[in-house]
């Protein structure tokens, strides 16, 4: 029998002690597919600790509640998703090219959607201010990509139009959840990057019109 099947579902070797950074990371990994399979509000702690292979009281150690469990989850999906998002759209050059970097960071979001419904797509996540943290965070990645591709813009303005791309993201990617079956993710894409970059477009019209004659 190979060392991998003595290994626990955190990825350490049966009787191994897990630093505490490991095992809480692996309780996550297993929340994730808990809240993903039953929802926030019929998933119990019992359930997690099992499906963690660890007991309840250790489960506590780490996770004071199941909101502290959950909002640390959303935390920790949140940071990578921000950072991956922030890559995608400084490494399409927002200045030349500004539609395709809107393309591939809506690209990135639909895809993440569907791939961690945990995280994205729960039944009504506005019921948690981990979500809202988490938009938040979103928000703010989007609004630095606003002013990238319009440095000269109204900060005002680019957070409002980064809320709008935000809905309209939020929106079309559980819309397509339902469907595609019947929508590519192409299709969604075009639909979705042809709405947002309306207003991107209109912010950086305005721009180029209120610019100083030189």
């Amino acid at each position: 029998m190979s060392s991998q099947d003595h290994r626990t579902r955190g990825g350490a070797l049966a009787g191994e002690r897990m630093s505490r950074e490991e095992r809480r990371n692996a309780i996550l990994d297993a929340a994730t597919e808990v809240f993903a399979a039953k929802g926030f509000e019929a998933t119990r702690m019992d359930d997690v600790a099992g499906a963690a292979s660890i007991a309840k009281g250790l489960l506590y150690k780490h996770f004071s509640s199941k909101d502290a469990l959950f909002e640390a989850l959303v935390d920790r999906q949140g940071r990578a998703y921000a950072a991956e998002l922030r890559g995608v759209l400084q490494s399409a050059d927002t200045a030349s090219n500004p539609v395709e970097a809107t393309r591939r960071g809506l690209a990135l979001w639909l895809r993440q959607v569907s791939s961690d419904p945990a995280t994205f797509q729960l039944s009504d996540p506005g019921s948690h201010d981990a979500y809202e943290q988490l938009r938040e965070r979103m928000r703010a990645v989007i609004a630095e990509a606003i002013h990238a591709a319009a440095p000269d813009g109204d900060r005002r303005t680019e957070v409002l139009v980064a809320a709008a791309v935000q809905g309209a993201a939020e929106a079309v990617a559980k819309a397509w959840g339902t469907q595609q079956d019947e929508i590519t993710e192409a299709e969604a894409l075009d639909v979705l990057t042809s709405f947002c970059w309306g207003g991107l477009s209109l912010l950086m019209n305005r721009v180029t019109r209120s610019a100083p004659v030189p």
